[in-house]
């Protein structure tokens, strides 16, 4: 059984419980723009026990966290709507859903849809590098027209498609862990750590 299949459902099941799971599923992904994966640990931590008051919430990283505040239950409710479509059509639906909340860009509301439905996927640096994909795929105005930006979701849906969510969890995983094996035992502890992260136990 490879890591997705294993840490993955259990990480949807965690984050579709209940909306403040899933807020703490958005701001983990909020925690990882720019940083290392290993460190996303200790910023959880340190979030969930002081909250929008964390070192680590600052910038737009407290945008968001105030933004979900006042409507993560709303947007909670919009997400588990999109469940009840499939393929494609449940794709595009999630991304439109986390796309709105402030500081999330194609590849973070990706990188939720994965976290809380297992679909899409996050093309971030690591991946336009080894996969060879232009930087444009990951360029989003949210003030543009709404037929601009369903343009860009969708292109970026299609490319993580072509892939598939599972190949890009899986393989990613296992490149951090070859970047970093003084931390990692291999990629199947780069992707459990995800499910640990978001609820703070040992899996």
């Amino acid at each position: 059984m490879s890591s997705f299949d294993k840490h993955n459902p259990l990480i949807n099941r965690y984050a579709q419980k209940s909306w403040r799971n899933m807020v703490r599923m958005i701001m983990m992904a909020v925690l990882s723009i720019q940083q290392p994966w290993h460190s996303v640990g200790t910023q959880m931590y340190d979030y969930k026990d002081k909250g929008s008051g964390s070192r680590f919430v600052w910038g737009n990283k407290r945008k968001a966290l105030l933004w979900l505040t006042v409507n993560g239950e709303q947007l909670y409710y919009e997400a588990l709507e999109c469940l009840e479509f499939s393929g494609k059509k449940r794709s595009i639906a999630l991304m439109n859903v986390f796309l709105q909340v402030p500081g999330l860009g194609l590849a973070k509301a990706g990188f939720c849809c994965q976290l809380f439905a297992g679909c899409v996927g996050c093309i971030d640096v690591h991946n336009l590098r080894r996969l060879n994909i232009s930087e444009k795929v990951l360029d989003f105005n949210k003030l543009a027209m709404d037929k601009t930006k369903q343009k860009k979701v969708e292109a970026y849906v299609d490319a993580c498609a072509e892939r598939r969510c599972r190949w890009l969890w899986n393989t990613w995983c296992s490149l951090i862990a070859k970047k970093q094996p003084e931390r990692w035992r291999d990629g199947d502890h780069v992707s459990l750590v995800h499910l640990e992260y978001l609820t703070q136990e040992r899996a």
